[in-house]
C-alpha cells in the first residue's frame, strides 16, 4: 500500500481516523501525508506497533489507554531490561497512533529514560575487516558473494546499513563518470553523490561494484529484480529488515560483535584518520559531506574514537582491506 502513496489523493486523507475501524494501513498512510514522516520511518514504527501489539502485556491499539500503554512500558523497563533506545522507539510509535486517532498527547506523560551516557566506538581493526570481507560464508557461490561483496561496500561507502544499502538500484552506480548517488530513506529519500576510488569503481582483480554487477547480479537476476542493485538468492531485491538478521547471523562467525551499523562507525573513523594523513588535520567536514551527516556536531563524535585508533592502526585503512584475500 505505501508503495502507491505518490499516486494516493491527500484530499482523501481524514484528518483524523477512528481507532476501532482503522487500520495499521490506514494509519501508515496518516503518518505519511499528515504528519509527514518518511517511508522508512513508518515502516519502523510499524513493526515496532506490531511488536506492542502481540507482547505479553499487549497494547491496544483499537482502544488506545494510557494505564495499558504505561503498564506496558513498565514491563518493558522494569521486567525486560529494555533499553532506552527501544522504549524511545515504543513512545514515539503510540505518539503516531496518538496524532492519527485525534488523540491529545497532553493526557500522555510518559517520559522514556535519559540517553545513556556516550560510549567509545568499538570497532574491528583493519586485518579484523580484511579476514570478514575474505571469509567463506557459504557453499553457496553467490551467498558467499553477497556477503562478502556487501561487506566491503559497506565498510568503504560508510552507507547507512542496511537502509541505504537496499536503496540501492544499479543506476544509482555511476561507472562511467566514476561517481555513486546514494539515497537517504532516513532522509526523506534525499541523496548525495560520493566519488569513491577508482578500484572499488572497476577494479577487475578486486570485489569492485562494476564486479557485482557485471559477474554477480547477473546470476540470480529474474523478472522480479528490478533495478535493485543487490538480490537475494531468489533474484528478488533485498528486504531491511531480513537482510539484517541475514548479516549479522553470517558475519558473527567471524566478529561476535558485528552489527550492520558497525560499517558505517568505521568509515567514519577510517576517513578521519586517512584526512589526519593526508591534511596533519581531522578534516570533520570532508567527512561529514561524505557519510550525509546533517549535524557536524555528529561528524565530530567520531574524532576522539579516531584519535585514539590512530594510534593503534596510523596508515590507509581502505588500502589495507582492499588488498587481495
Amino acid at each position: 500500500m505505501l508503495e502507491n502513496i505518490r499516486d494516493f489523493n491527500r484530499l482523501n486523507c481524514p484528518i483524523t481516523l477512528d481507532p476501532k475501524r482503522s487500520t495499521f494501513d490506514d494509519v501508515a498512510m496518516h503518518a505519511i501525508l499528515r504528519q509527514r514522516l518518511s517511508k522508512s520511518t513508518v515502516d519502523k514504527r510499524l513493526r515496532y506497533a506490531r511488536f506492542m501489539e502481540n507482547h505479553p502485556m499487549p497494547i491496544d491499539f483499537r482502544n488506545p489507554n494510557y494505564e495499558n500503554f504505561i503498564r506496558h512500558m513498565d514491563y518493558r523497563e522494569q521486567v525486560e531490561q529494555a533499553g532506552q533506545s527501544a522504549l524511545s522507539h515504543e513512545w514515539k510509535t503510540m505518539k503516531t497512533f496518538l496524532k492519527a486517532y485525534g488523540i491529545p498527547q497532553t493526557d500522555w506523560s510518559y517520559r522514556p529514560p535519559a540517553c545513556p551516557k556516550t560510549k567509545a566506538r568499538i570497532i574491528p581493526l583493519p586485518d579484523l575487516v580484511h579476514k570478514m570481507i575474505h571469509h567463506k560464508y557459504s557453499k553457496n557461490e553467490y551467498v558467499n558473494a553477497l556477503i562478502q561483496y556487501s561487506l566491503l561496500h559497506c565498510f568503504t561507502i560508510g552507507w547507512r546499513n542496511p537502509s541505504e544499502t537496499c536503496a540501492m538500484t544499479v543506476d544509482d552506480v555511476k561507472l562511467d563518470e566514476g561517481l555513486m548517488i546514494i539515497k537517504e530513506p532516513k532522509k526523506y529519500d534525499s541523496t548525495r553523490i560520493i566519488v569513491p576510488n577508482k578500484a572499488l569503481m572497476k577494479g577487475k582483480t578486486r570485489k569492485s561494484f562494476k564486479n557485482w554487477i557485471d559477474v554477480w547480479r547477473p546470476k540470480v537476476e529474474n523478472q522480479h529484480s528490478g533495478n535493485a542493485l543487490y538480490l537475494q538468492p531468489d533474484g528478488y531485491p533485498l528486504q531491511i529488515q531480513r537482510f539484517r538478521m541475514f548479516m549479522t547471523r553470517k558475519v558473527r562467525s567471524v566478529f561476535p560483535k558485528y552489527q550492520p551499523y558497525v560499517s558505517r562507525h568505521w568509515c567514519a573513523i577510517a576517513k578521519l584518520i586517512n584526512t589526519k594523513l593526508e591534511t596533519k588535520r581531522f578534516d570533520i567536514y570532508d567527512v561529514g559531506d561524505w557519510l550525509g551527516h546533517t549535524k557536524i556536531e555528529t561528524t565530530m563524535t567520531y574524532v576522539r574514537d579516531a584519535k585514539q585508533y590512530m594510534r593503534k592502526a596510523p596508515f590507509d585503512w581502505f588500502k589495507y582491506i582492499m588488498k587481495k584475500g
